[in-house]
């Protein structure tokens, strides 16, 4: 009978033993979560700021599904502080797979452009971004964090846009007093609407109904670069949108949209047809109306850095006060 509870007392043992061992051991040996934080990428350029894009994977090596808590981040400039972000709440992570994700953050150029003062360093800066993804769901854990930090220098840019010398150019007397006689305006009517036309007097609205007549709109875009960074800028399309949202597009001589130093100009032109734009024509006349929208999509690059072709959308109204003419 001893022998019987003397076995039974080495089995309990044991079994007791081998599962203190197992608890203990079990978060040790089982595999962890990993994060790889793969890069910073340059996303958009605006009118404020560069956004800046970073990309990270977290693989979940368990069984079941985890849950990303939130990221806290902070960004640094050079050691100093920039700014601090929470972000990617509630993602769900999927059993033995691996998740890529991403968060944003906004470098405004008037920072650039102090942190620039304060370093002495006109052409990039170095931001650092460090922080921690929390992991919830955690099998025999409540949390676990994972650290990450990277590295990315960012140029030193303030891009701005400039529209100047709006000008329509006016046809001849000859060649508006043929279109209007084509439209069917006896002669006389034809003679005294075009003399009025290139006298600046104001005309009706609907004085090129019917009227097949080419006229030219030029003016100036310039572009600079208040930054001391290397660039390129590469003007893509750009067009104005009138008061009834038809889209006339411009045209930029071959060779002469790209600008590589501090700043440059870009002339644009556009043909109006009277057919097509007679109400936009008219009210450059009167200077009366709605004002147009100017809008253009571009891409600058940094060589130095081997960046290429981040998008910069610009738009701006340009009052027809300012819209000059010209024969």
């Amino acid at each position: 009978m001893k022998k019987i509870n003397y076995l039974l007392a080495g089995l309990f043992f044991a079994a007791t033993g081998f599962a203190a061992i197992s608890c203990s051991s079990l978060t040790k040996s089982i595999a962890k979560p990993t994060l790889s934080f793969n890069s910073i990428q340059f996303a958009s350029l605006d009118t404020e700021g560069v956004t800046l894009k970073c990309n990270y994977a977290i693989k979940n090596p368990y069984p079941v599904s985890l849950s990303l808590a939130k990221v806290d981040a902070n960004i640094t400039c050079n050691e100093s502080p920039f700014t601090s972000l929470t972000a990617n709440k509630g993602v769900s992570l999927s059993a033995n797979k691996s998740s890529s994700n991403s968060f944003n953050f906004k470098v405004p150029y008037t920072s650039l452009l102090n942190f620039a003062k304060s370093y002495n360093s006109s052409k990039t800066l170095p931001f650092k971004v460090t922080g921690n993804a929390s992991l919830k769901n955690i099998p025999l854990l409540s949390t676990m964090t994972l650290p990450f930090s990277k590295t990315v220098n960012v140029p030193v840019i303030k891009p701005t846009f400039s529209l100047s010398n709006p000008k329509l150019v006016l046809p001849t007397l000859s060649e508006m007093v043929s279109a209007f006689k084509s439209s069917g305006m006896n002669a006389t009517s034809a003679a005294s609407m075009a003399a009025n036309i290139l006298a600046g007097k104001k005309v009706d609205s609907n004085v090129f109904d019917n009227v097949n007549l080419n006229m030219k709109l030029n003016f100036n875009l310039g572009v600079k670069n208040e930054g001391g960074a290397a660039w390129n800028y590469l003007l893509k399309s750009c067009s104005i949108k009138t008061a009834d949202s038809s889209l006339i597009n411009l045209d930029v001589s071959s060779g002469a949209n790209s600008i590589s130093s501090s700043s440059g100009t870009i002339p644009l032109t556009a043909t109006l047809n009277t057919l097509k734009a007679g109400k936009f024509i008219t009210q450059i006349l009167n200077k009366s109306g709605t004002n147009p929208t100017f809008s253009l999509d571009s891409g600058v690059s940094f060589s130095e850095l081997g960046i290429s072709n981040i998008p910069l959308a610009y738009s701006k109204e340009i009052p027809l006060s300012n819209f000059g003419l010209t024969k």
